[in-house]
């Protein structure tokens, strides 16, 4: 009875320590960064793409993290999305991730800058956050997986089906 009990605890440790690894796995795979697949400049544009979104990401950092998003300034959301729709028409992107991305980025901005949408300010919060992240090396554990540059599309359909959903269902 003695070697069973031994038996099973040996078989339960085995079997945390397989999942673990499993666990583990799958973390690198979901995080790993696209960083490599993408240039993150390219000519053909007004302002580096790469910019842009370590800009637009600061921005909405500052305009809504700490609470601030109980309280938006409206005139200064919309006003920077119309700003946001524009830049992003002018950047020349070749990766198609990256396209995808700004496009959904863009759909968003147009929802912003049309009626007082909070749902897509913090969307598009979360696909810069995520773009910044993958594109530029921003610092920072967390990642929303609003992104196809990101992990978005991987297991359990991630944020950019929930981003897309959402812009099917707001359509203006």
């Amino acid at each position: 009875m003695t070697v069973i009990k031994s038996h099973r605890k040996s078989f339960v440790v085995l079997v945390a320590l397989l999942v673990s690894l499993a666990g583990l796995g799958w973390y690198y795979l979901s995080s790993s960064s696209v960083t490599e697949e993408v240039e993150a400049t390219e000519p053909g544009g007004n302002l580096p793409y790469n910019t842009l979104i370590a800009s637009t990401h600061e921005y909405y950092n500052k305009t809504l993290c700490n609470h601030m998003d109980e309280n938006i300034n409206w005139p200064l959301q919309q006003t920077h999305a119309l700003e946001l729709v524009n830049e992003i028409n002018s950047v020349a992107v070749k990766n198609e991730k990256i396209k995808k991305d700004f496009q959904n980025a863009r759909d968003l901005a147009e929802q912003v800058s049309a009626k007082k949408d909070k749902t897509a300010l913090l969307y598009l919060h979360r696909i810069f956050h995520d773009l910044d992240k993958a594109v530029n090396h921003y610092k920072q554990k967390d990642e929303f997986g609003y992104t196809y540059t990101g992990t978005g599309k991987r297991l359990f359909g991630g944020g950019v089906n929930k981003v897309e959903h959402y812009l099917a269902e707001n359509k203006r």
